[in-house]
């Protein structure tokens, strides 16, 4: 008899234990009412501006945190890579609030019947760019350094957790100059060669600001025109616009076809992407080439010269 009583108070012990293991988070291991967890960056890919835009730039804050019972305090950093001090530019504070109870948690075992998805918010105002002089772009991470709180950490070690979020300011005034040329089939049966190849020709384009800014009712204010330099062909009708929108994509419109650039007085061009490349000094486009036909993948490629 006494074995049996051994027998059955071990298989309560067990049974307990599993039971309250299968009542916790799979993410956090803990309960519903445990204040104590970590904070992470929701999307740490870089964010890309330009100087004279409005708005700001808003950085969710992912609070992995069951419960909080009182206000939390987020701090952040914001560390310099290269170009402007951040620190000089913006008046933040260092520190962002999030209200008591409000997380960001999700374990699919939490207890109360709820999904939390609050997101703490971490805010640049793009307005305070106004007054800095920038030379070239500004680089800089905004990184999460703690909380209020001795339990709720910046990342949780081990788990790769991501606490850190680039930020690139571009200027515009930077970017505008003379651009060389270089362009070809990606693919297909003319690659790898260019428009320059089968008309021997030789492109030269010179981006420029536009000093009236009443004729760009309906842009972005970072935009650049385009024009043909002398002795050379033309390549983007005259007074293309590139224009640098707020999600740090470009837009080309030549006032026909918006994203549809004419080259080389020849075939519209299907750009899938435009990108600016503040390092190499390139701007870069991509897409088909030729329309009604197509005559395959092509790029261009414009270095600052």
């Amino acid at each position: 008899m006494k074995n049996i009583f051994k027998l059955l108070s071990l298989f309560l012990v067990v049974t307990i234990a599993v039971s309250c293991d299968s009542n916790t988070s799979d993410d956090l291991k803990y309960d519903a009412q445990t204040e104590r967890g970590w904070v992470e960056m929701l999307d740490p890919s870089t964010v890309v501006v330009f100087k004279g835009e409005s708005g700001s730039i808003d950085i969710d804050v992912n609070i992995q945190v069951p419960n909080t019972s009182s206000d939390l305090t987020i701090n952040y950093e914001m560390v310099p890579v290269s170009g402007n001090d951040p620190n000089q530019v913006f008046s933040n504070s260092g520190s962002a609030l999030a209200p008591a109870g409000e997380t960001s948690y999700m374990g699919p075992s939490n207890n109360t019947g709820k999904d939390f998805t609050y997101l703490g918010l971490i805010s640049l105002d793009l307005e305070e760019l106004a007054a800095a002089s920038l030379s070239g772009p500004m680089v800089f991470d905004v990184v999460l350094t703690g909380t209020s709180s001795s339990q709720i950490t910046a990342g949780l070690e081990g788990n790769d957790s991501p606490i850190s979020k680039r930020i690139i300011v571009y200027a515009v005034d930077a970017i505008a100059g003379v651009y060389g040329v270089t362009e070809n089939f990606t693919d297909g049966v003319n690659a790898p060669f260019g428009l320059s190849d089968f008309f021997g020709e030789s492109y030269q384009v010179e981006l420029s600001q536009i000093e009236d800014s009443s004729s760009l009712s309906g842009f972005s204010p970072n935009t650049l025109v385009a024009s043909n330099s002398a002795g050379f062909n033309t390549y983007f009708p005259e007074g293309t616009l590139f224009i640098f929108e707020s999600d740090g994509s470009i837009t080309v419109d030549d006032s026909f076809n918006p994203g549809i650039p004419y080259l080389a007085v020849f075939s519209y061009h299907f750009l899938d992407s435009v990108v600016y490349d503040a390092d190499a000094g390139t701007i870069t486009g991509s897409g088909d080439f030729g329309f009604p036909n197509s005559f395959g993948p092509y790029q261009w490629v414009m270095t600052q010269q």
